[in-house]
């Protein structure tokens, strides 16, 4: 069944329901999703990238970095690097949506040729409401899907329109509190030790901090907990040896998960589909 929304030009392809299609776009550090069956809760992650959304369908409820709000069946959504974020249907879940994964340094040379300088992109709002900007968007995902530098310059044309109607430069990094520095390097351990079974006490120690300290202060600063942290960081990696054709219980014994299923496990919650589903868009091509 196809579907089209006035202005938007929504068009879900002919796929099977909750078959997850995901495209690698190297040379643009770009992946894209598209999807369309029910989605049901998705609790609070994070990704590495910058997280672009456009869904068609029931309406869902969003949370990104504490801000909370209802999105109608036809909501966009903008996240930053790192920012936890959940969503969850409200009512029927089925949905359809066309998602854009963008690598921080892509997000970063757009703004650079717009702004002429350095600095950190930050958008104002995670809601993209102007319809020539979410209209550019979905002609964009549709273009990338049949490949070519047709669809690499539309992309490119939509991404330089939308940070600048959406976002601002925040300026030079600020200087890391002490507080901030400790869990800097709890963070820093953690990706060095990914596939560890690092404990809180040790953690702790590095912080010089309590337990109960570190968590409140690394959830102040990261909004996620150590070992939230830890998920998605684990979750990224595996994304990278679903691509390369990995087993998955090479994955789940490379990256500290304790077998398949607790592999299977953290990668839906991250990602909204299973590890087989995820890699399975790949092997098609």
């Amino acid at each position: 069944m196809e579907r089209a929304v006035a202005g938007n030009q929504w068009i879900v392809p002919r796929v099977a329901a909750a078959q997850p299609c995901y495209r690698r776009h190297d040379g643009l550090g770009l992946e894209t999703c598209l999807y369309r069956g029910p989605l049901p809760r998705m609790p609070v992650h994070a990704h590495a990238q910058y997280q672009l959304t456009l869904y068609a369908g029931a309406p869902r409820r969003f949370t990104v970095a504490g801000e909370v709000f209802t999105g109608d069946e036809r909501t966009s959504v903008i996240i930053q690097s790192g920012e936890p974020h959940a969503s969850v249907p409200i009512g029927d879940q089925h949905t359809a949506l066309r998602t854009f994964y963008i690598e921080p340094e892509m997000m970063q040379q757009a703004a650079d040729a717009i702004w002429q300088r350095a600095a950190t992109v930050v958008f104002r709002a995670p809601r993209l409401t102007d319809p020539s900007t979410v209209a550019m968007l979905h002609a964009a995902h549709r273009a990338l899907g049949e490949g070519g530098l047709e669809g690499e310059v539309a992309f490119c044309t939509a991404l330089e329109h939308l940070v600048r109607r959406y976002a601002a430069p925040s300026g030079a990094s600020r200087k890391l509190a002490r507080s901030d520095g400790r869990t800097a390097q709890v963070r820093d351990l953690l990706s060095e030790r990914l596939a560890e079974n690092v404990r809180l006490d040790e953690l702790a120690r590095v912080a010089e901090l309590s337990p109960f300290h570190l968590i409140r202060l690394f959830r102040r600063r990261y909004g996620v907990t150590p070992f939230a942290y830890l998920r998605n960081l684990r979750v990224e990696r595996a994304r990278d040896a679903l691509r390369c054709g990995e087993s998955l219980a090479e994955i789940a014994a490379n990256l500290g998960f304790a077998d398949q299923s607790h592999l299977g496990r953290a990668f839906r919650h991250v990602m909204g589909a299973t590890p087989g589903q995820y890699r399975r868009s790949f092997l098609r091509r």
